[in-house]
């Protein structure tokens, strides 16, 4: 018995697979992760707990090295601009000052988890109700709630003093304890949150003594991806990688960067093939080391797609199961068109290497985020038809909704600095040197202290009615709007009938005096900066050129709906009420930004120019009916496809009340079942089925929607599917 322990530990021991081990030719799911890593990481762990399937993961960026960038919670904000960050900017923003945007975007192994703000909650119960009522059964609170505690390992506080003093309450049927994400609390509190939470409660907005249980109108202090042991940030690659990296059926491979998806029947896109001097990398620093030329060595590839050169293989047993013949649905029943496949990815390290092809068994599953997801997308010919001839590139599938309804929780920075000095604040960190000194010292003895804090995570999630004094001209406006009056021009009319329906629904929950309207993000400095959470502005992901490494085109269009900077000059105003309470003045802040003196009309301005991303770019391969602009159905698949889905932020709908990281990997392990699932039901349909002639793949992409018929069609056993994922950044 001793001796057959031995010889199991040795075989895992010689299969484990280190980063960018050689890639073998085919791999039953291939998640390519562009600068992801939250959906990516978290899908690719739980499909490769199957050992008799092969997982690929691609990733657009490099693996981090534990730098106190990534892993110091104190350091938050530190990481981007850096090699983690894909250093993205939107167009210039008409509706505010002109100027373009700064969206950050993580890049690595990890993705936002590794530069976000690390705050974790899920949004309100009626925020699931909504994204249900817009053509998703199955999405409801409480068909996510079982993903979410799925996904969390839940740390109470340990003592009760302090959970009482920051009016923390943890409701434990609603909390996950078993999951790989540490979620927790920070060993230091700025007590500058204690006087925040009182000034709230004394202009009657009340505190949300546990925000992840569903309700989250009012104070509300925020748990955080904190591992409480080391006191370092839980990213995903420490939570859903680095568990299962031994697991010999797990690829990860870093600095790749894919280019394209591959349809059956086309082939690589030339365009993609070729690098010009407008076609240079974004975000990452060429190719991995110990991966030279390529990640199966001095390979190119010809027009076909084909690649020659050698791969490693696993096992005869695990390469067996690539030739087991699949059954795929001709008709795709919420478009009435027929499907085609998605059979591989194009991908290289930089704009100047050889391109390279892998091709996977099963499916095809996009999680790039909310702004790569739709560039992959259009750049593979999915997408709206007139859009991509008039970039010259083939269309596989016509789907107006790929890019649309783009949207952001948009914040506007405000600065009460406080000049009581008796009381710490983050900014001693940096103006005292005696105070850092001892921050870092108990950090890198203990584990403990100031250095553990997020500083964000004591914040609030206001209702509209009780700012505004009574007031409903805000809602009054909204629901004067015609659907199509603020939306981009030419917007496809299948995009604005989504937008009529979600416009109800997100003014029904502005004047809900039950659910949260914005967000005031508490720098505990000072700052008190405000976020909208329901943004009616709504903009666009689109292609400057065929090229795949130059950046997408990203105009979120901010303010552009006038609804939204009314929302944020409520707030700002709501502000100056709440500095001059009983409970915030002993912190003595001075408003400095805006003026005191500010007129509605400056306040407007002070929007316009300090307005940015909230780093929760939404939307772009919504989860809506074909019928209004969607691009993914409930069960997350590519409309016009058979075996290709989206899973990251992009399929969001309609923004929650949140910080995205726990919602996305919510939604992420709610996929992984979903794809099992379905994968089951092929693998028992093709065991009942008797085996015929598999039919020829069709030659070109407009024969490809006559190519099927109503009926089950066998499907090349050789035949590969390729699964793509990702996750989007949150910060703050």
């Amino acid at each position: 018995m001793f001796s057959l322990l031995l010889c199991i530990l040795f075989a895992v021991i010689s299969f484990a697979l280190p980063l960018n081990s050689p890639l073998l030719q085919s791999y039953d799911y291939i998640v390519v992760v562009v600068g992801g890593g939250v959906a990516g990481l978290t899908v690719a762990n739980r499909l490769s707990e199957d050992p008799t399937v092969n997982v690929l993961v691609l990733e657009a960026g490099p693996a981090d090295h534990g730098e106190g960038i990534i892993n110091v919670p104190g350091m938050i904000g530190d990481g981007m601009s850096t090699i983690y960050d894909w250093n993205l900017s939107s167009t210039a923003q008409i509706s505010l000052d002109g100027k373009p945007r700064s969206i950050p975007q993580g890049h690595g192994l990890g993705g936002g988890s590794l530069i976000n703000g690390m705050l974790w909650n899920r949004g309100e119960v009626d925020d699931w109700a909504n994204i249900a009522a817009l053509g998703n059964p199955g999405w409801t609170w409480n068909d996510m709630l079982p993903y979410f505690q799925r996904s969390e390992r839940y740390w109470g506080l340990s003592s009760e003093e302090l959970a009482v003093a920051y009016s923390i309450e943890a409701n434990a049927s609603v909390h996950g304890i078993s999951g790989p994400v540490n979620v927790s609390f920070p060993s230091w509190y700025w007590p500058s949150s204690r006087a925040l939470f009182a000034g709230l409660n004394e202009l009657g907005i009340p505190t949300a003594f546990d925000p992840n249980a569903g309700q989250i109108a009012g104070a509300s202090f925020l748990p955080i991806s904190l591992d409480p042991v080391t006191g370092t940030r839980s990213t995903a690659r420490r939570a859903y990688y680095d568990s299962v990296a031994s697991r010999p059926n797990l690829w990860v491979a870093t600095s790749q960067y894919v280019t394209q998806i591959l349809f059956a029947g086309t082939s690589a896109d030339l365009n993609a093939l070729i690098s010009t001097s407008n076609d240079v990398p974004i975000g990452g620093q060429g190719s991995s080391p110990g991966v030279p030329g390529g990640i199966f060595g001095q390979t190119d590839v010809s027009p076909s797609g084909s690649p020659s050169t050698r791969r490693r293989g696993l096992s005869l047993l695990q390469n067996l199961w690539h030739s087991l013949p699949r059954v795929l649905r001709r008709q795709n029943t919420a478009t009435g068109t027929q499907v085609v496949r998605a059979n591989g990815v194009v991908f290289a390290a930089d704009a100047q290497s050889p391109r390279e092809v892998v091709s996977a068994t099963r499916e095809v599953i996009l999680a790039a985020g909310s702004l790569h997801s739709p560039q992959l997308l259009l750049l593979s010919g999915v997408g709206r038809a007139a859009t991509l001839r008039q970039l010259a590139i083939p269309v596989n599938i016509d789907l107006p909704g790929v890019g649309s309804n783009l949207h952001d929780h948009g914040q506007v920075w405000a600065w009460y600095p406080y000049n009581n000095s008796a009381i710490a604040t983050p900014l001693s960190l940096i103006r005292n040197s005696t105070f850092a000194e001892n921050a870092w010292e108990e950090y890198n003895a203990n584990r403990t202290g100031p250095l553990t804090s997020a500083a964000y995570d004591g914040v609030a999630f206001p209702a509209l009615p009780f700012i505004v004094n009574g007031s409903t001209a805000i809602v009054d406006a909204a629901t004067a709007q015609a659907a199509a009056q603020y939306l981009p021009s030419g917007t496809d009319g299948s995009v604005v009938l989504g937008f009529t329906q979600q416009l109800r629904l997100l003014t029904q929950a502005l004047s809900d005096p039950t659910r949260a309207s914005y967000e005031i993000i508490n720098g505990n400095d000072g700052a008190l900066t405000v976020a909208s959470m329901r943004p009616l502005s709504r903009g666009t992901v689109t292609l400057n050129s065929p090229q795949p490494f130059e950046p997408p085109v990203i105009d979120p269009r901010y303010g552009s709906n006038p609804v939204d900077k009314q929302v944020l000059l409520a707030a700002l105003r709501f502000n100056q009420r709440l500095i001059v309470t009983e409970s915030m003045s002993q912190l003595q802040p001075l408003q400095m930004y805006p003026a005191a003196d500010a007129t509605d009309d400056e306040l407007l301005q002070w929007i316009a120019t300090t307005l940015e991303t909230e780093y929760h770019p939404a939307g772009t391969c919504s989860m809506l009916p074909f019928a209004l602009g969607g691009v993914v159905s409930p069960d997350l698949l590519v409309y016009g496809t058979s075996n290709l889905r989206v899973v990251d932020a992009s399929i969001i709908p309609m923004l929650p009340a949140a910080h995205l990281q726990a919602v996305v990997y919510g939604i992420a392990e709610k996929a992984a079942d979903v794809i099992r699932a379905a994968n089951a039901r092929d693998q028992a349909a093709t065991s009942s089925t008797p085996a015929t002639t598999p039919s020829p793949s069709p030659p070109t992409s407009s024969s490809a929607q006559s190519f099927f018929n109503d009926a089950l069609v066998p499907i090349d056993p050789m035949t590969t599917f390729v699964t793509v994922v990702e996750t989007q950044t949150v910060y703050a």
